[in-house]
């Protein structure tokens, strides 16, 4: 599993889809440097693009130039083409920043980003259906699958003992539940 958390993909006005990174919670500074706090800390995909797309509300994504991003404590403060000044930066606080899918670092084989595994079906070793992941939380020991499914809502630690298999194409992950782990 890629530790990314990146929870939810959107469609530009091409059509491109946007993986959301983290959401702009305030300005920094009098220059109007915008506060991000990221899905993910450790993810690096800030330094490796140069545009990136706000995103909230009923309106479409605007496309703006990364002018540069940084860490800072447990937020990133990043600059963006057109927000010169801490007004213009709070007028957007609360909507999210994406990049484009294809701009994503590549991973590793066995590896996924979090969004990839919200809304596929897990099943249990015989196949009986468990429910569909909802969503991804990240844990300082591991991530967790949320699966929602016959009114029911189980977490299932993403484990080798305990997930089997991910398979992206078939929209399926396959878990071997363990003594206690749906009780």
């Amino acid at each position: 599993m890629q530790p990314d958390a990146i929870s939810t993909v959107v469609l530009d006005a091409d059509g491109e889809r946007l993986v959301v990174i983290g959401e702009l919670v305030g300005a920094h500074g009098v220059r109007g440097e915008a506060r991000l706090r990221p899905f993910n800390p450790d993810s690096s995909v800030l330094t490796e693009v140069g545009e990136v797309f706000v995103v909230g509300g009923a309106l479409p994504a605007r496309r703006l130039r990364l002018e540069h991003a940084r860490p800072h404590g447990g937020v990133w403060l990043v600059a963006l083409e057109s927000l010169a000044t801490p007004e213009a930066v709070r007028s957007l606080q609360g909507c999210r920043l994406a990049v484009r899918e294809r701009d994503l670092p590549p991973l590793e084989p066995g590896q996924y980003y979090c969004y990839q595994l919200v809304g596929l079906e897990v099943v249990d070793d015989a196949g009986d259906p468990l429910g569909r992941v909802c969503e991804v939380l990240p844990t300082a020991a591991n991530d967790v699958l949320v699966v929602r499914g016959e009114g029911k809502e189980r977490l299932i630690p993403m484990v080798d003992r305990v997930v089997g298999a991910i398979d992206l194409a078939a929209r399926r992950i396959v878990v071997h539940p363990i003594e206690g782990l749906f009780e």
